[in-house]
């Protein structure tokens, strides 16, 4: 085949209602996670240069298959208006509710490939375990219990005040107890408690809540006594900073302390700093954000001169350093393509340190010079894309139906 379309990486493969011709206008794909085919299109399947396939699936050809693309809730009435069963394709989470009846479930759904895990009712795990063809994730059943909640929770006093005496909880999502609570009400209301998602509790109310959790698909959290749970990512400038009223703060997602924050005006309004993921913060700040935070238990890196953050797809073009005073800290979360212009010299001399979680496309020599200024190093290093393949397809295609 020349001159033919040309797919770096396709997530999935669809070949349901694939031709003869619709095959011939690809030359080749380098990469697929997950190839979807019929019996009647298996034979196109070798018709197609692939460099590599990680699975493989025949669906039904008489079988009508959904895509979703995000994390699906199969409730009650999903399956009620069908004339037929439905395959499932799901590219997230899946959750079956608890009142969903057997008799839907296996009447309504053919069969499921999902790309996460799968959380369903004790009583339906065998027939879920049956339905679900291909699963990336493991199927986590959770028991029916006299008081279920479907999605996240908060738990608080007044909650408890409303529930029945030693109540059996079960919630279907995450569960967050965002202060401490009395250990005799936790005592008086609850008897036994299973969250599939995460749960969060205060320090304090450790013990009381352990006694009771018999079971949890998602990690156990424990928030130190005193701190204000944050669960959003922070860039805290010094305005922010100063309209803050709470002194300890713990943070789910990733903080940014910009350059305008001073140390007295920090010192003076934190007393405690935890965070899951990372705190950036200026070298000014490193050792007053040391003095606050338990640097075992939270990663802190300093960052000099400008601080560049790639959560995207980005590329970086010579021009960018041309507006750079001084030096600037790289960090890149997302896709970073350096442009073949940029001279290696250049970022050895220019980037103070890179902090690299993502991934970066760039040339061997271009790679030399940002390896010499790497700081943290969980990301990888990806040649870059062949200009003359983009003229002819696509770097990556989610999901490709030919």
């Amino acid at each position: 085949m020349e001159h033919g379309r040309v797919i770096g990486n396709a997530n999935i493969l669809d070949l349901r209602n694939a031709t003869e011709e619709s095959v011939k206008a690809y030359e080749s794909i380098r990469n697929a996670n997950l190839v979807i085919y019929t019996r009647e299109t298996a034979h196109l399947l070798h018709k197609l240069e692939i460099g590599n396939i990680n699975m493989t699936f025949e669906a039904p050809s008489n079988v009508k298959v959904q895509l979703m693309m995000g994390s699906l809730e199969i409730g009650t009435d999903h399956f009620a208006n069908l004339t037929e069963p439905l395959g499932l394709l799901v590219m997230g989470p899946v959750t079956v509710a608890p009142d969903v009846p057997a008799e839907s479930l296996d009447r309504g759904l053919a069969f499921a490939m999902v790309m996460g895990p799968i959380s369903c009712p004790e009583p339906l795990a065998a027939l879920v375990q049956s339905k679900a063809q291909l699963v990336m994730g493991p199927i986590r059943p959770y028991p029916l219990l006299a008081k279920m909640h479907m999605g996240s929770l908060t738990l608080d006093a007044a909650y408890l005040e409303g529930l029945n005496d030693r109540t059996e909880l079960g919630i279907v999502g995450a569960l967050t107890v965002p202060e401490t609570l009395p250990s005799e009400l936790i005592r008086k209301k609850l008897a036994r408690l299973h969250v599939t998602g995460r749960t969060t509790f205060v320090d304090r109310n450790t013990a009381d809540f352990q006694s009771i959790l018999t079971g949890t698909s998602g990690r156990v959290r424990t928030i130190p006594d005193g701190f204000k749970v944050v669960d959003k990512e922070i860039e805290m400038t010094r305005d922010l900073l100063a309209s803050i009223t709470e002194r300890k703060l713990y943070f789910t997602e990733r903080v940014v302390i910009r350059d305008d924050v001073d140390e007295s005006l920090f010192s003076g309004k934190i007393e405690g700093l935890a965070c899951e993921r990372t705190i950036f913060c200026p070298q000014k700040l490193q050792g007053a954000v040391a003095k606050v935070c338990d640097l075992l238990n939270t990663e802190v890196v300093a960052y000099e001169g400008e601080l560049w953050l790639i959560d995207n797809e980005t590329q970086l073009q010579p021009a960018r350093f041309d507006y750079l005073n001084g030096k600037a800290t790289l960090v890149v979360s997302g896709v970073l393509d350096v442009a073949p212009e940029v001279a290696p010299g250049v970022l050895a001399s220019r980037l103070a340190k890179v902090h690299h979680y993502g991934v970066i496309r760039s040339t061997p020599e271009q790679r030399a010079a940002i390896e010499s200024r790497i700081g943290v190093s969980k990301g990888v290093f990806e040649d870059p894309v062949d200009e003359s393949d983009e003229d002819l397809g696509l770097a990556n295609a989610n999901y490709l139906s030919l």
